[in-house]
């Protein structure tokens, strides 16, 4: 399945070519803009402006032993962010996209023309169409497909798709898992009257895509950058991905040992009434896919003459969420601002782990709703407790010493076979299973990009895509020039 390459060369040179040129009035020096189109970006639903400013990033309290950084003044630019944490609800809305998309890639591929044809969008030369008397050619050339992008060639998302046609029987097949991973009994049967389906095997729930490798750009090699898993281009710029996207359901019992956890693991990722908790077992490669593929469905339902305005949906770094959790309060031990877990009436204001062996004292015993308790100053919910939050910089103990004071992110992409302790991803924020020391904005862990757990979620950045002094935004509001 190919996918958007949503590369920066590519956008800046279609701004550039839609701009109008000018000899200047008089012969006078006057300039020449890139566009006279309005470049501003609406707000994107679900999430909350975070203004830029400085603040003082690392550890609020030296006793606590997850807080191993030294302090250090930094700035931070302006961005967007969601205000909870990805949901069941929204992560399945991307398995399922990637799933329809199987389907039809598969009818386009191997159904009769007559049918497949409505779901692909390839357009036909108009001369071709008016010389030939066709409204197609006689055989799908899926090479423009394997070329193009999806949002202009390739599939056509309006044509829906029929559960009881002969053509989504068929093709629907590629997915089910094969006969001899199913539960059977001795003679090939299904040992209980419930298992007589057919069953997806998410393994092939695979979401293939193309990034931009920075690190190439500024002159590292592709054999630096290069994953196993991972083509290259011949110049090491444009990278693919194949990432296996469905949630790891069986961290709820393999993270844990001599528990019974089987009803979350049954349950909690499909059933509608854990659609609105935060997403789990999600490693951060599959984050990372999870991103891309929200920008590709942005800039799909976004007029092409706008795309390029439009910025990428992306992980924060490890200074960005600090700063979004401490809501402006500068030396905040908590996102709430005050250095206590409970507030005046004794309640808890965090979903964690209390009390020794007690879950349940602040309401929850796993996960909450994603939106529980109190927003911070940003406007922001459960930024500390609920469940971790992967960033996108990567793990060092030392990374502040040698980090940028503006903007910092210490980010490295490996390949398989390199040093394990640079697949290591910061992950912030303490979960439901953490003491309070871990819900301290300044303490930080960590997990490998490839592993998920059951207690580690994510949520999305966007950036601004312009100096904060050319917008007054509003938060329910389209943003305006001062």
């Amino acid at each position: 399945m190919k996918n958007i390459i949503y590369t920066t060369c590519f956008i800046m040179l279609s701004v550039l070519i839609s701009s109008c040129s000018s000899s200047g009035i008089n012969g006078e020096l006057t300039g020449s803009s890139t566009t006279n189109k309005d470049w501003r970006i609406p707000n994107p639903s679900g999430m909350v402006k975070i203004p830029e400013g400085s603040f003082l990033m690392g550890a609020n309290n030296s006793a606590n032993p997850y807080s191993n950084t030294q302090k250090k003044k930094i700035t931070i630019s302006s961005f967007w962010m969601d205000q909870t944490e990805i949901t069941n609800n929204e992560y399945r809305q991307f398995v399922h996209w990637v799933r329809d998309s199987i389907i039809r890639r598969e009818i386009i591929e191997n159904a009769d023309p007559e049918i497949g044809w409505k779901y692909a969008n390839y357009k036909l030369d108009p001369d071709w169409q008016m010389l030939t008397g066709e409204k197609r050619p006689p055989k799908l050339d899926l090479s423009q497909v394997e070329s193009g992008v999806y949002v202009e060639t390739g599939i056509n998302w309006a044509a829906r798709l029929d559960p009881n046609s002969r053509e989504y029987i068929d093709a629907v097949q590629v997915l089910y898992m094969a006969p001899k991973d199913q539960i059977s009994d001795d003679n090939g049967n299904p040992p209980y009257p419930h298992f007589q389906h057919k069953k997806i095997d998410v393994r092939n729930l695979v979401y293939e895509y193309n990034w931009m490798n920075q690190y190439a750009l500024r002159g590292a090699t592709a054999q630096t950058w290069n994953r196993d898993n991972a083509d290259v281009s011949e110049w090491g710029i444009v990278r693919n991905e194949n990432t296996s996207i469905y949630p790891d359901t069986l961290r709820w019992n393999l993270d844990f040992t001599y528990a019974f956890n089987d009803p979350l693991f049954g349950r909690y990722f499909w059933h509608p009434a854990y659609g609105d908790y935060p997403v789990v077992g999600v490693s951060w490669e599959q984050a990372m896919a999870f991103c891309h593929w929200r920008t590709a469905l942005k800039l799909s339902a976004t007029d092409p003459q706008y795309r390029s305005f439009e910025t990428a949906y992306r992980l924060p770094s490890e200074a960005e969420w600090e700063y979004a959790a401490r809501g402006g309060k500068e030396q905040a031990m908590y996102p709430w601002g005050s250095p206590y877990s409970r507030n005046s009436k004794g309640c808890f204001l965090a979903n964690f782990k209390p009390l020794r062996g007690n879950y349940w004292a602040d309401g929850y015993i796993y996960t909450g709703r994603a939106d529980s308790y109190w927003k911070n100053d940003f406007g922001l919910y459960c930024m500390s407790g609920n469940v971790s939050e992967w960033t996108s910089t990567t793990y060092d103990p030392l990374s502040d010493l040698h980090s940028s004071d503006v903007n910092p992110n210490y980010f490295t992409d490996v390949r398989d076979g390199e040093s394990p302790s640079m697949k290591r991803k910061v992950v912030k924020g303490g979960s439901w299973k953490d003491v309070a020391s871990f819900l301290e904005v300044g303490a930080r862990d960590y997990e490998y990009q490839d592993s998920a757990r059951c207690y580690i979620g994510f949520r999305c950045v966007k950036d601004i895509g312009s100096p904060k002094a050319d917008i007054n935004f509003d938060e329910q509001t389209k943003p305006s020039v001062k």
